[in-house]
């Protein structure tokens, strides 16, 4: 999530323009390794083991180092050496903006210390980097009151982004929140409410050919004509609902509030009566396209 960070760092900075960080992002998503792929290409873990992380990541709130360590597939020594290589992930972003000529290494330095410094980044803190501190930086970015109270707006937000990271990947940039949806044909809609003892509507927006790439991530194949509409429709509806899972139980965990899901829904127009509801909408721009992540709290 740093990564991200940076990026809208280096925009507020003038470094790069979005359509330059966009392509860095892109650059960085094709050229360097993921973190499971360095895992198994070090020898730490095997496929099985791999597989078997990912599976428990649509289960629970945690991240591949975090889950590995726990199942006994990486040593302490191992894990340590694997959460520095994803904290520092947005070094690999600055190195992408100097392969692609929009910055030399000098600047980049000196533009690096500058972001650790305002956001007291060093590497004992990515040693204990703990939920709160990515918390804090989320609701500085979306402008969400700080408050001591239970704060379903904020976990949602940090839950996303998490999963977004997760499964889609790390290509692509925040963007400040919206109050109406853009007026933008051929869009889809995927939603499904989140019941019990409060309720949200949560939905996944999009131009198709943008939510086709992000189905095609989410299931890691490329979909063809034939097989689309069926599969691109069910790995919408399962990203939606596998968030959601999480999300309920985190807040079953952490605040004892009792949630149920409903069945998600794929509709092929925006709905009316969504245009109209006020939601808190996030836009992510990922390097494929804009989609639009929205709840509202009932």
């Amino acid at each position: 999530m740093l990564t991200q960070f940076f990026g809208n760092y280096l925009l507020e900075k003038h470094i790069v323009d979005s359509k330059q960080l966009l392509e860095a992002l892109r650059y960085k998503h094709n050229n360097y390794e993921t973190l499971d792929a360095i895992a198994l290409s070090s020898g730490y873990m095997t496929k099985e083991e791999s597989d078997d992380v990912h599976n428990m990541q649509t289960q629970m709130d945690g991240d591949f180092v975090e889950i590995a360590f726990h199942m006994g597939y990486l040593t302490e020594e191992q894990a340590k050496e694997l959460a520095e290589i994803v904290h520092y992930g947005y070094l690999l972003l600055g190195n992408a903006i100097i392969e692609l000529g929009y910055c030399t290494q000098e600047d980049m330095a000196r533009i690096v210390a500058d972001y650790e410094f305002d956001f007291q980044l060093s590497f004992s803190s990515f040693l204990n980097f703990d939920k709160e501190k990515i918390d804090d930086m989320v609701m500085t970015f979306y402008h969400i009151p700080d408050t001591q109270e239970f704060n379903p707006q904020r976990e949602y937000i940090t839950l996303l982004v998490k999963n977004i990271l997760r499964f889609i990947g790390d290509d692509f940039r925040f963007s400040p929140t919206l109050t109406t949806l853009p007026d933008i044909p051929d869009m889809r809609e995927v939603r499904q409410n989140i019941l019990g003892s409060f309720h949200i509507s949560t939905y996944i927006i999009g131009y198709k050919d943008f939510m086709d790439s992000f189905a095609s991530r989410y299931a890691c194949e490329a979909l063809t004509e034939k097989e689309e509409e069926e599969y691109i429709t069910a790995a919408l509806e399962d990203f939606l609902n596998l968030n959601n899972g999480i999300f309920t139980v985190n807040m079953s965990n952490d605040y004892n509030e009792e949630l149920e899901l409903s069945a998600p829904e794929f509709l092929h127009t925006i709905s009316e009566d969504t245009r109209i509801k006020q939601m808190y909408i996030i836009p992510i721009e990922f390097s494929f396209g804009t989609i639009y992540f929205c709840f509202s709290k009932n």
